[in-house]
């Protein structure tokens, strides 16, 4: 892999990382952004090493789009409706939070070494997609608020993304745009129900859902 390649994965990790110590949602909402850019520049970097085509462009193009732009825009509009600024009690704190992606990032290194089938110049590429799919469902189940659930999915989704690039290098077109278009009617429905709960309850609090009573 080229030089230009590694540093986007490089900045994949580090938001993946970045958004583990960030209390802050606008700022976790931004730093999502900036991985969508970087996993949106990535097939450009791949076609400039193996040659450019209309499909890598294309997808290119439609994962910044998406992963770079509607999706934050998206979810700042929720966050702007809702008033909340800040996640200040998730089920797993900040430190521990920092600590486990870490750990997340060397296991899904050892899991990478271990792979036969994975090419040695792709371990990076490997390695970033097993763990933003790692840290992506530890989103999922260690946040409290709604917001921080959808961004944990996004990550998910950009993980299966760069494991898709990992394992087949050329992607038909088809599958990479039907999985982008899956994330983004995902990612408008759970906005609505974030915004549904917020208006019946003034929270995004998944947890405090648990107390009601049929």
């Amino acid at each position: 892999m080229t030089s230009l390649q590694n540093m986007l994965l490089i900045v994949v990790l580090i938001t993946d990382l970045t958004m583990a110590a960030n209390s802050r949602l606008g700022t976790c909402i931004n730093i999502t952004a900036i991985q969508g850019f970087a996993l949106g520049f990535l097939p450009l970097a791949i076609g400039l090493e193996k040659g450019m085509s209309f499909e890598l462009v294309a997808i290119a193009v439609i994962g910044i789009a998406l992963r770079g732009i509607l999706f934050p825009y998206i979810l700042h509009r929720s966050l702007l409706n809702s008033g909340t600024s800040r996640e200040l009690k998730p089920i797993v704190g900040y430190f521990l939070s920092v600590a486990i992606v870490l750990v997340l990032i060397f296991a899904s290194l050892w899991i990478s070494i271990r792979i036969d089938f994975i090419a040695p110049q792709l371990l990076l590429l490997s390695t970033v997609a097993l763990s933003t799919i790692f840290v992506g469902t530890f989103f999922i189940v260690g946040r409290r608020l709604a917001i921080m659930q959808i961004l944990g999915y996004i990550l998910l989704e950009n993980g299966i993304y760069c494991m898709g690039l990992a394992f087949v290098q050329d992607i038909p077109m088809i599958v990479e745009l039907g999985v982008l278009f899956d994330a983004i009617v995902a990612v408008f429905v759970m906005s609505v129900a974030t915004n549904k709960i917020h208006e019946e309850f003034e929270h995004f609090d998944i947890q405090k859902l648990d107390s009601l009573k049929g």
